[in-house]
């Protein structure tokens, strides 16, 4: 889980707008690999390392169960979205290239995001 390669799959199915790529179960979608730079799959190779710790449907129910819970306390779906703890995870430590090879296990409950 220390080094992670995955495929990036360019697909019609991705809507535009609101986000450039998803992971789904150690797969990155996008709309246009033009917008996949190395930051970006940093960013969905850290929620592959995600999904695989918490073997896929359980990390879909918690993130789901996250972003309902942050809606309804923020009334914002951007804001609901940026407040779940994996994608805070991500999003502290996308720029980090090297962030895999020493991140801690669930580090998404982990108490302080650097």
């Amino acid at each position: 889980m220390r080094w992670m390669k995955t495929k990036v799959i360019a697909t019609k199915l991705v809507p535009e707008g609101r986000f450039v790529a998803i992971t789904l179960f150690g797969l990155v979608f996008t709309r246009d690999k033009k917008y996949i730079n190395r930051y970006m799959l940093n960013h969905e190779l850290i929620h592959c390392c995600q999904q695989l710790e918490w073997l896929y449907i359980p990390f879909y129910l918690l993130y789901l169960a996250e972003w309902l819970w942050h809606l309804a306390r923020l009334r914002s779906w951007d804001a609901a979205y940026r407040a779940i703890s994996f994608e805070r995870e991500a999003y502290a430590h996308d720029h980090d290239l090297n962030y895999l090879g020493h991140r801690p296990v669930f580090a998404n409950y982990r108490r302080r995001q650097r």
